[in-house]
């Protein structure tokens, strides 16, 4: 039987990517498996909020490349349901973690499925636990993946998610005139999709609408102060986010193409200058009552 992991057993997991990623130079989902590598340490601080039994009925919204779900298939056995509307990123995760299988817990199973967060093709009072990481931000109608995270779940079921809100964000100094125009372009063109990127401070109320009891809210902080280096791995993530949305940018006129790409030529030659940055995410815990 596989053993709950030490602290730095990850690394065959941080591995898996690096491999991926290395063979997948331009994976599905732009930057995301980069970020899902990049944001290994943080990810992996929020697994004592998403403590199941052992045998216990995971669904996971929005899984990308499945961090999570692998995570926790790894501390426990569960049975893990991953849904994404990205058929590609599915498919790289379904192939990632059939090369992880001798390294999960012993009776965990994961699968995956294309879906929608608010319009669930799923039984009722299947899940023990929902949980969902930086989706609702992205959701025209976050009330209605609430709904279906109640119906899915089992009376007493928990559902655990993570999202960010702006307004706890700051950096100083500020960020250059071409990073700040880049960065306000992304922002809106998130907004027009129907996107929110103030999502965080909703979540309770969304949740308490729905019927559900809120068992605890928190705010996961996190400061530092350092210089994104010219090739540094943040940069390229950032870099690789900001490119793969050109196009929504410039198709909604938020900016022409010629500015869109001078900005971000800049951005990538800017030299380094550390920066105190503070964000924090909004962690939720609701009981389907």
């Amino acid at each position: 039987m596989t053993s709950a992991p030490a602290a730095g057993d990850w690394d065959e997991l941080d591995s898996a990517y690096a491999r991926f990623l290395d063979d997948n130079p331009v994976p599905p989902g732009g930057s995301l498996l980069a970020q899902t590598i990049l944001t290994g340490a943080a990810r992996r601080s929020l697994l004592p909020l998403l403590e199941v039994a052992p045998g216990a009925s995971v669904l996971d919204l929005g899984t990308g490349y499945a961090p999570v779900l692998l995570e926790l298939a790894r501390r426990r056995a569960v049975r893990g349901l991953g849904i994404d509307t990205d058929a590609e990123v599915l498919a790289a995760a379904e192939a990632i973690t059939g090369s992880l299988a001798s390294w999960l817990h012993e009776g965990s199973s994961l699968r995956f499925r294309l879906g929608e967060a608010g319009s669930l093709d799923l039984e009722d009072a299947t899940f023990d636990l929902v949980c969902a990481r930086l989706l609702f931000q992205h959701l025209a109608d976050p009330a209605a993946a609430v709904r279906e995270c109640r119906r899915v779940l089992r009376p007493g079921g928990r559902a655990v998610v993570f999202d960010v809100d702006d307004g706890f964000s700051v950096t100083y100094p500020e960020p250059s005139p071409e990073l700040g125009r880049l960065e306000a372009a992304f922002d809106r063109s998130q907004s027009l999709r129907g996107g929110d990127r103030e999502i965080g401070r909703k979540l309770t109320t969304y949740f308490a609408d729905a019927g559900f009891a809120i068992e605890s809210v928190q705010l996961l902080a996190q400061a530092q102060h350092v210089a994104a280096v010219q090739g540094g791995a943040s940069r390229a993530v950032n870099v690789a986010r900001l490119r793969a949305a050109r196009a929504g940018i410039v198709d909604a006129g938020l900016m022409a193409v010629a500015e869109f790409d001078r900005c971000l030529a800049a951005y990538e030659a800017e030299p380094a200058v550390p920066r105190f940055r503070a964000e924090s995410q909004v962690v939720v815990v609701a009981i389907r009552t």
